[in-house]
C-alpha cells in the first residue's frame, strides 16, 4: 500500500488517518500497536517536514506500508535534507527537554528503525505484534 502527501504539517492529520486505516488491516494488532506505530510515524513525519524540508517548499512525502500477519513496515521516502542519525545524541530525560525527543521516541516505540540518507532518503519503521495469528 502506498500513498503520497504534501510534506507540510497541515497534511499530518491526513497522513495519520491514512496510516491508521492501513493498520486496521494487520489483524493481529491491538490498541497499543496502533498507538505506538501512529506516534512513531507522526514523529517521523514532523521531523521530515520541519528538518528535511526546512526552506524547501513543495516537498512531497511518499509512504509505503508493507503488511504481514504479525508485522508492519512503514517506509517514509522524501527528497529533503538527509539526517545524520548516527550523530544524534540521546536526550537528557531528566531535564524534560522540549526538543530532540522525536528520534528517541521513534526508536522506543517500534522494533526496528533503519535510515538511508541520499536521493531519496528512506526511513523504515518495523513494528511486530505480540500475538500469534489464529490458525483457523
Amino acid at each position: 500500500m502506498t500513498f503520497q502527501v504534501e510534506a507540510s504539517l497541515q497534511q499530518r492529520p491526513l497522513a495519520i488517518e491514512l496510516l491508521s486505516t492501513v493498520i486496521g488491516h494487520v489483524y493481529t494488532t491491538d490498541r497499543m500497536f496502533r498507538h505506538e506505530m501512529i506516534t512513531a510515524f507522526g514523529e517521523a513525519f514532523n521531523n521530515i517536514v520541519i528538518h528535511g524540508y526546512r526552506d524547501k517548499p513543495n516537498g512531497v512525502l511518499d509512504v509505503e506500508a508493507e503488511l504481514k500477519a504479525e508485522e508492519m513496515t512503514v517506509r517514509l521516502i522524501d527528497s529533503g535534507r538527509a539526517v545524520d542519525f548516527g550523530g544524534l545524541e540521546p536526550p537528557d530525560l531528566g531535564s524534560m527537554p522540549e526538543r530532540g525527543m522525536g528520534v528517541y521516541m521513534i526508536h522506543a516505540l517500534v522494533d526496528e528503525v533503519a535510515y538511508s540518507g541520499g536521493t531519496p532518503n528512506v526511513l523504515s519503521l518495523v513494528k511486530r505484534t505480540n500475538t500469534r495469528p489464529d490458525p483457523r
